[in-house]
């Protein structure tokens, strides 16, 4: 008995997290009273968060494929969420709804003039096209909707500082946009398609080939940009301290982890049968941008500069896991990034309310223990966990990566290995010496200490109880990004998922009947 091909399972859910802050994001533009405004939007983020915890749900089941249009991969624009697509979903969702909290909590009447709650609304509906489309092409677009939004945020209030910054940051972006569009290009030139899926299987087909090499390396210049490694990330801590604290916050928490996504993607999924010269980019790129990030927050003296540095930090341990090709480094790399965007929430968040307490960016204001003491017991535990130290949920994921770095069994892994060790301790001696500048010592009398409300320094306190509750749950964690990395390990799964195990059927071309009606129809 012939057995039934494996059919795709259709479905809308995919499509949620991205129409939710679409839709939701219109309407915050029309005119209205600023408390409908913040229900609205707070109700949007709070919306995309179900839907994505949803979908986390689902996926664990297989591949879930929404065509738009009711046209198949590999003919129409489908989005395909598996699990890396929906746990990156449910992270930035989570991250979104914090954003969302800190903005209405700090007033910004000029900024809420111009539409930051709908920019703010577009930019997440952007980052969840990003983690769900299912082609090349819609990732472009993907990023194109969430650039613009950052755009707009970046320079909203038009200080000097932000438009020298937000300059910067648009340039190189763009510019990352322009390379993705010839790597575009290049990659519908050798293989005929664009859908992730499609280009997989057609590149298997083909082998180890010098062409779809070099668009891989292209894309790994260009997601590189996106993500901020070394040299390519030299936009990054100029410009997240120049945004609101609580763009700031999502800014850190996300967008980078944006373009790491697209290099596991692209690296696991879809260009994975030449991994030679990928992996040593970026090994070498992920060891340089560890010692960078490190050194930078050394070199700092600004809370959210010296944050802004420990985000490139993290980036680079996440290539340096992708660089290592190994299954127990591909599952330390994504329990690792559940705790970079967990904690580097957490950190801006406090940031913002220890800038806010005591009216200057700079951490050298002393003795804030007495008057902020959770704050203080907050921010050591979330340096503990920047650094990985041990019982922290860091320490359980960098152990992972530095173990898998050893059995890499290369000089370069062995180097890039050290330079994770060393730039983890320089990143410690950094954030404790923020600690004992801000929070240690005796508050000089003549510095006043301005009053935060509750409600703004209560996300800082649950996203650190988040950070709390991973170390915790550190067995869960690790549990479900093995599960993501052996879905990973074998694309079989995501291309049987996305274009069935059927052959592929042209649909048939228009002849007109599907509009128009006989004269004498009834």
């Amino acid at each position: 008995m012939t057995p039934e091909p494996i059919g795709v399972i259709t479905s809308g859910l995919p499509l949620a997290p991205i129409l939710t802050p679409l839709g939701l994001g219109l309407l915050l533009l029309l005119p209205m009273r600023r408390r409908w405004r913040v229900t609205l939007a707070l109700a949007s983020a709070l919306l995309t968060l179900a839907f994505a915890l949803l979908l986390m749900n689902a996926t664990t089941g297989g591949v879930l494929v929404s065509e738009l249009g009711g046209w198949k991969a590999p003919f129409g624009i489908v989005m395909a969420a598996d699990r890396l697509g929906s746990f990156m979903s449910a992270l930035a969702a989570l991250c979104g709804v914090f954003t969302v909290w800190l903005m209405a909590a700090q007033p910004d009447p000029v900024r809420e003039r111009h539409h930051s709650f709908a920019l703010t609304s577009f930019l997440f509906a952007g980052v969840q096209l990003s983690f769900l489309t299912g082609d090349l092409f819609n990732l472009f677009v993907a990023f194109e909707v969430m650039l613009v939004a950052s755009y707009a945020l970046t320079v909203l209030g038009s200080t000097r500082e932000q438009l020298r910054e937000g300059f910067r940051y648009i340039v190189m972006n763009l510019s990352a946009s322009a390379l993705l569009v010839v790597a575009c290009g290049l990659a519908y030139g050798t293989l005929g398609t664009l859908n992730f899926a499609h280009l997989a299987q057609r590149s298997a087909a083909l082998g180890p080939n010098t062409t779809v090499t070099a668009v891989g390396v292209l894309l790994l210049i260009v997601f590189a940009a996106k993500g901020a490694l070394f040299p390519l990330g030299f936009w990054l801590p100029g410009t997240y301290p120049a945004v609101p604290p609580a763009t700031g916050a999502f800014f850190g928490a996300v967008l980078t982890k944006v373009g790491l996504y697209a290099l596991i993607r692209v690296f696991t999924t879809v260009f994975n049968q030449d991994p030679g010269l990928p992996d040593t980019l970026l090994l070498l790129l992920g060891a340089v941008t560890m010692l960078y990030g490190a050194l930078g927050a050394v070199s700092q003296r600004e809370w959210r500069r010296i944050l802004s540095f420990t985000v490139v930090g993290s980036v680079g341990y996440l290539a340096f896991g992708l660089g290592l090709d190994s299954p127990d480094a591909l599952r330390a790399s994504l329990a690792y990034l559940a705790v970079s965007v967990v904690v580097t929430l957490a950190m801006f968040l406090i940031a913002a309310v220890a800038e806010r307490a005591s009216g200057t960016r700079l951490v050298r204001a002393r003795g804030f223990i007495e008057f902020l003491p959770l704050l203080a017991a907050c921010f050591l535990l979330c340096a503990l966990t920047v650094a990985g130290l041990p019982p922290s949920a860091g320490f359980v994921a960098k152990f992972d990566l530095v173990r898998a770095g050893l059995e890499g069994g290369t000089a370069l892994a062995y180097a890039a290995t050290a330079s994770a060790l060393l730039s983890s301790l320089i990143t410690l001696y950094a954030l404790l010496r923020v600690w004992s500048g801000f929070f240690w010592g005796r508050h000089p009398v003549s510095e006043p200490v301005r009053r935060v409300r509750w409600p703004e320094r209560l996300p800082a306190y649950l996203a650190s109880a988040l950070v709390a509750a991973l170390t915790v749950f550190a067995g869960p964690l690790l549990g479900y990004a093995r599960g993501t990395a052996d879905e990973l390990g074998s694309n079989a799964s995501y291309i049987l998922g996305v274009l069935g195990e059927g052959p592929l059927d042209l649909p048939a071309p228009p002849t007109g009947d599907e509009v128009q009606q006989p004269e004498d129809a009834p």
